[in-house]
């Protein structure tokens, strides 16, 4: 083989063998709940939603590519702790967790309701009724879920403890509700207003009774498995989609009636 051929194959192997290592470099995979519309959607040809539009968009701020890792709330924090997972979304900051993630965002404001058909639960004016007054029997919440210090507080507390249903995925808890098999959710309001959107004729019954918890949510990203440099371009990839009103167009597209989907201003946590 001539020596220019020669070097010129040598060469092209060596830049791909580059290009590959840049490519995996650039994935980012995010954990996705099994349904948890709006935010996180999965329909026959793949998986759509308002928390999976903003991360490609940030990602592909820096020529990165999000890879899709279908997993539960719990089992993706695990592999987060294992190096399995880049990004959650829907995380809480505190500074316990600021341990393991940066905190980009917040990319939405939680608010968390007791949603019930009214007609069917005794009538609820606070938490605290839940711990001491009022028994609803079967009350579903996401395990591992945060909702404030106050319902921290008094979950553990006897009265509102027996009441609690821990499940896995937000999947289930709004098809509980609707089968009879719990009484109340504990649920944010704008995925009460997306599943109403899409269940009409059964779902109108259902209303937010009771505030339990407003705060902000923010994308984790893994300190574990991402730099200290990829998490600077991230996060000031963030600042210029929202300074650019981008984030907002996205977040536009999802909204629902109440103006439950609201984009707060930035406050990182790196």
């Amino acid at each position: 083989m001539p020596t220019a051929a020669f070097n010129f194959i040598v060469l092209f192997l060596a830049l791909s063998a580059i290009w590959q290592q840049h490519a995996v470099a650039c994935q980012l995979r995010l954990g996705v709940e099994t349904h948890f519309p709006p935010h996180i959607i999965q329909k026959e040809q793949g998986w759509t939603g308002l928390s999976i539009e903003l991360v490609q968009r940030l990602a592909r701020e820096i020529d990165c590519q999000v890879v899709l890792v279908g997993s539960p709330w719990l089992r993706s924090m695990r592999l987060i702790e294992q190096g399995e997972l880049d990004i959650v979304s829907h995380l809480t900051f505190s500074p316990e967790r600021q341990q393991i993630f940066a905190f980009i965002g917040p990319h939405h404001v939680e608010q968390i309701y007791l949603v019930a058909d009214p007609t069917a639960i005794p009538s609820v004016t606070s938490i605290e009724q839940l711990a001491d007054e009022v028994d609803l029997t079967a009350i579903a919440m996401l395990e591992g879920a945060y909702y404030g210090e106050d319902f921290a507080r008094l979950q553990t507390q006897p009265g509102l403890k027996r009441q609690l249903v821990y499940i896995s995925n937000n999947l289930d808890k709004m098809a509980l509700l609707n089968a009879g098999r719990v009484n109340a959710v504990l649920e944010d309001i704008s995925v009460l207003r997306y599943w109403q959107s899409e269940h009409s004729t059964t779902a109108i019954r259902y209303q937010p009774l009771l505030a339990i918890h407003k705060g902000p949510v923010y994308f984790g990203f893994n300190k574990k498995t991402l730099s200290d440099k990829q998490l600077q371009q991230l996060n000031s990839a963030w600042l210029k989609l929202h300074s650019n009103g981008e984030l907002a167009a996205i977040v536009a597209h999802y909204q629902q009636r109440d103006n439950a989907l609201q984009l707060p201003p930035p406050q990182p946590q790196l």
